[in-house]
């Protein structure tokens, strides 16, 4: 039969790790709560946006706010919560009505798109005074990015971009010596075929490509005109061949019939499964980027590597 001892020994060492957790914890000084505040209210926006838009928009919104804690990671470590008295009050109040509209936000409401910014200016007004507010100005200019894809997803035509999605996939396709007929929006191989509607042309993975293109320029420029230029070329024409290559795949499994070639079509047609594209869109916008990058910097001293 266990001791009382015994029995209270399980409870005290998750008393004693308890405790322990709790003291390692960073104190609770205005940076840190700042810090912790500004984390939850990313949280609480990428969340929204994944459970009421589709994964291509969630995803987008965590890059923007990615993009948005990289750009100020240099201000991060003598970071100060400073900020003035209307400041204050003014990011207190506009914070509240964010949390607030966001509790109303429907499957497609324009105004989510704009809680982002919204929120990034109301969290920098409770750090700085709004006279300051330019020392913020990539983080704050990164959280628009989000507005303006709503709009450009809203004025963008899509019918020039699915025809030329469709004709490069028929590209694809011809160099790898398939027998392939690109009839406007389709297209048509032996025993199969895709036709390619405005949800498949790949705007949305054009989109987040440029994102990130305009993450790395902002958090780390580069000085030649000519590469930056070249980097905003690379972004979009990367996404695009990405989504062509998915669409030229997505025609050849057609041609394997149902069973497992229908289980592969649902899968990389769907919006988790055209991600791995994305994530490889992104891998090679990083090799380019970082190409362009070390063009600029300095050699390294004889004898080093």
């Amino acid at each position: 039969m266990k001791s009382p001892a015994q029995w209270l020994q399980p409870w005290l060492q998750r008393k004693h790790f308890l405790k322990q957790a709790v003291s390692r914890l960073p104190p609770p000084t205005p940076r840190n709560l700042w810090l912790l505040l500004a984390a939850a209210m990313a949280c609480q926006s990428v969340a929204v946006f994944t459970s009421s838009q589709d994964a291509h928009i969630g995803v987008y919104a965590l890059l923007v706010w990615g993009g948005a804690l990289i750009c100020m990671e240099d201000q991060l470590e003598g970071l100060e919560p400073r900020p003035s008295r209307v400041g204050l009050l003014l990011g207190s109040l506009l914070l509240l009505w964010v949390l607030a509209r966001t509790a109303r936000i429907l499957f497609w409401d324009g105004m989510l798109f704009m809680l982002a910014p919204l929120a990034g200016l109301a969290l920098a007004l409770l750090i700085v005074p709004p006279r300051r507010l330019g020392q913020l100005r990539e983080t704050l200019l990164c959280l628009w990015m989000l507005p303006a894809f709503a709009g450009l997803m809203r004025v963008m035509p899509e019918e020039p971009l699915s025809l030329l999605t469709a004709r490069l996939s028929g590209q694809w396709l011809g160099i790898l010596g398939i027998d392939t007929f690109v009839n406007g929006r389709s297209v048509i191989v032996p025993d199969g075929g895709v036709t390619v509607l405005g949800a498949c042309n790949g705007l949305d993975m054009i989109a987040q490509i440029v994102c990130v293109g305009l993450i790395f320029l902002m958090a780390f420029p580069i000085r030649s005109n000519l590469s930056r230029l070249l980097a905003l070329l690379a972004a979009p024409l990367i996404g695009l061949l990405a989504n062509t290559v998915r669409i030229a795949l997505l025609a050849l499994i057609t041609t394997t019939g149902q069973g497992k070639g229908a289980m592969w079509f649902e899968f990389f047609h769907k919006e988790m499964g055209s991600l791995v594209f994305s994530g490889l869109a992104v891998y090679l916008f990083g090799m380019v980027y970082m190409h362009l990058l070390e063009r600029e910097l300095p050699p390294l001293p004889p004898g080093k590597t």
